[in-house]
């Protein structure tokens, strides 16, 4: 299991790494032409940005091999979700209410007790 959430923790490293490098090559652009997409899409920060997907993509495919995909897919969610949210609130200032608060902490629950509960029977 040790491996298997090594390769779990870079997919979802790589992951949120490379979506806060795009969305912070998106901040201030409308994309409402073609040659803004353009400009975009050849820059060597978004480039990068993809480069990182394709690697957590790789990672989750390697987490997979290594363990039942009941318990690698609740886990892997749970760790993309919570650095998606550390993330957002640290680097990109996203407000938090008390509400999505809750519903944060029942997301985590209910992933953390599917994995218990596929553990458990695997």
């Amino acid at each position: 299991m040790t491996r298997s959430i090594i390769y779990i923790l870079l997919y979802a490293t790589f992951n949120v790494a490379g979506a806060a490098l795009i969305k912070w090559q998106l901040k201030g652009r409308s994309l409402e032409t073609i040659n803004e997409w353009l400009k975009l899409m050849l820059n060597i920060t978004f480039i990068g940005a993809f480069l990182l997907i394709i690697l957590s993509a790789l990672a989750f495919f390697k987490a997979l091999s290594t363990n039942n995909f009941s318990i690698i897919i609740p886990i892997a969610t749970g760790i993309n979700f919570i650095m998606t949210i550390a993330v957002g609130y640290y680097l990109f200032q996203d407000k938090l209410s008390l509400l999505s608060i809750i519903g944060f902490i029942l997301i985590i629950s209910g992933i953390v007790l599917l994995s218990l509960t596929n553990q458990a029977h695997a």
